[in-house]
């Protein structure tokens, strides 16, 4: 049986470990679900776990641990969240370093690489899980967890500076200023104004990633890295529309590269998109 050790994990290392009674498969959703794909995982919409329920700003530590408890995973867990799409579980483990934690891991690929690789579902293959008897102790947040999220003003006193390096991993749509929303959408909504931060560089997601939604090897994500970021900027600041995807870069860059610079714009374009007097290109 493999055991789960690192931040990103494949398809291939988390069936291995199906049968670890401690293992704790959370799917991330971006719509409510009530079933899960993985065998033995528990299912939540990303929201009831990221979110405060009513401010839009991140759940705090002791909301995090509870949250997870209440889906089985605790202090003896060994955490794997899957999203469905991917990046909604970029995002809790993200929201997770925020807050302090660290010891826990992301499906590289999500359901989408599950569902492709032919893996047992949970409608064919059941596990026993071991209920863990605490909920994961609180961490203090570090400085350097602290500064993987940066908030709007900071980010606008950044504009212009040479040494900074502004990535939108929206569609080439949203980033032109065509739609506020990916092409695919029945409504264009999320933001009041169309266009991008201005002097933002586009780095779609989905290059990030191969046809089943699994990160590329290291040297491709390197060299796309260079391609777009040139350079050794003194902050890269990742953004998209409700940073799902931009965190996917931050994955990319910081957990599997290594790069120790990048932050991510919590609010994205939903929030830029709408303020008063922030400046906006097309």
């Amino acid at each position: 049986m493999a055991l789960i050790t690192q931040s990103v994990v494949s398809v291939e290392e988390l069936g291995a470990s199906l049968d670890d009674p401690n293992l704790a498969v959370i799917e991330v959703h971006a719509k409510a679900a009530d079933q899960p794909l993985i065998p033995g995982a528990r299912v939540v919409f990303w929201k009831d776990l990221a979110w405060h329920p009513l401010e839009r700003e991140l759940a705090t530590g002791e909301e995090l641990s509870e949250r997870l408890f209440r889906l089985g995973a605790g202090e003896s867990s060994r955490i794997v969240l899957a999203g469905d799409p991917t990046q909604f579980a970029a995002y809790l483990l993200w929201t997770l370093r925020v807050r302090g934690y660290t010891d826990i891991a992301y499906l590289d690929g999500g359901l989408e690489a599950w569902r492709a690789s032919g893996s047992p579902t949970a409608a064919d293959h059941t596990v026993d899980r071991v209920a863990p008897s605490a909920p994961l102790p609180v961490p203090e947040p570090t400085p350097e967890h602290e500064r993987l999220r940066i908030g709007r003003d900071d980010v606008r006193a950044l504009l212009g500076r040479d040494d900074v390096v502004i990535l939108d991993y929206r569609t080439p749509e949203e980033y032109s200023g065509a739609r506020v929303s990916g092409p695919t959408a029945p409504i264009d909504h999320g933001a009041e104004r169309h266009g991008r931060i201005p002097g933002a560089r586009h780095l779609f997601f989905r290059d990030l990633l191969d046809e089943h939604g699994a990160l590329r090897p290291r040297e491709e994500l390197q060299q796309l890295v260079d391609e777009k970021v040139g350079g050794t900027p003194s902050l890269i600041v990742n953004y998209c529309r409700l940073s799902h995807r931009s965190t996917l870069g931050w994955i990319a860059m910081s957990e599997v590269l290594g790069i120790d610079n990048v932050r991510v714009y919590d609010g994205s374009w939903t929030e830029w998109g709408s303020i008063v007097g922030f400046p906006v290109e097309r």
